[in-house]
């Protein structure tokens, strides 16, 4: 099962933190049922999720969507002070 999660931003400056922010845990998989590729293209940020199964896949990308959130709104709080 995989899929795509794609994102754009309004600089290539917060692309790519955010693409480092995801990257270690994407290099260092917990387990080896799933795994992550993070790509960036100018201010658009694309995590792609390959996993085993689908109950594995629904897992994944709760993850990065929870990472994600977490990131953006520390950006966001950033900008504002």
């Amino acid at each position: 099962a995989s899929a795509s999660i794609l994102m754009e931003f309004r600089s290539k400056r917060q692309t790519r933190a955010i693409a480092d922010a995801l990257r270690p845990e994407a290099t260092h998989p917990a387990g080896k049922k799933a795994h992550a590729t993070i790509v960036t293209r100018g201010n658009q940020l694309t995590v792609r999720l390959e996993a085993r199964d689908s109950t594995t896949l629904r897992a994944i990308m709760n993850s990065y969507l929870r990472m994600l959130a977490a990131t953006v709104n520390v950006l966001r709080e950033l900008e504002n002070t």
